[in-house]
């Protein structure tokens, strides 16, 4: 069923939700597909017209987790928060050792709590473009992960590593909503 009841991410208050907070930063989250059969996609971004653009090219019923960066930030939940000029010199990443070891730690608490633990990094390369990981510990996105923050690692670079099993909870979204159909409406469920 669906529905024109239910949060949408073209709703002009949540268009101004995610431009406002793109004047603080990034915006990065999972871009879940409506009964497409597969996985998420770790989506970020710096600017608002590739934002709305990417979301008008999503299949209706998409559903989007979204997070401020700079709100994490301000909340200092993010397990690493790295610009190329603040690096340490030599290492060829933007993840120093102590950084690593901290999301490592993090990441090796499904161990403890019996909670899978998952990250979301974001890393820019200079340029407005951002590229998203989202791995855990074992997962077959760990490499690009460390690619990643290596890759990020020149002039211009930055990197951020979000606590996802943290933050993937009600109150710490910036927007949780769904990519409505040309009737303006969503999906009320639906299989992600």
């Amino acid at each position: 069923m669906w529905t024109t009841a239910a949060p949408s991410l073209l709703a002009e208050e949540n268009l101004k939700l995610v431009r406002s907070a793109l004047d603080e930063g990034w915006v990065c989250g999972i871009h879940l597909h409506y009964c497409a059969g597969c996985g998420g996609d770790a989506v970020a971004f710096s600017d608002y017209a590739v934002y709305h653009e990417y979301v008008r090219q999503a299949r209706p019923g998409d559903l989007f987790l979204l997070w401020s960066v700079g709100d994490l930030r301000k909340k200092n939940m993010l397990l690493v928060d790295s610009r190329y000029d603040a690096a340490q010199p030599g290492t060829g990443s933007l993840l120093s050792p102590d950084d690593l070891r901290r999301v490592e730690d993090y990441l090796a608490g499904s161990a403890t709590n019996g909670v899978a633990c998952e990250i979301l990094a974001a890393g820019s390369f200079g340029t407005g473009l951002l590229e998203a990981r989202w791995t855990d510990f074992d997962g077959s996105e760990w490499e690009p992960f460390l690619s990643l923050a290596q890759r990020a690692s020149i002039p211009g670079g930055a990197l951020c590593v979000l606590p996802l099993t943290t933050i993937d909870v009600p109150g710490q979204y910036l927007l949780e909503a769904k990519r409505p159909n040309e009737k303006g409406e969503v999906p009320l469920g639906g299989a992600y």
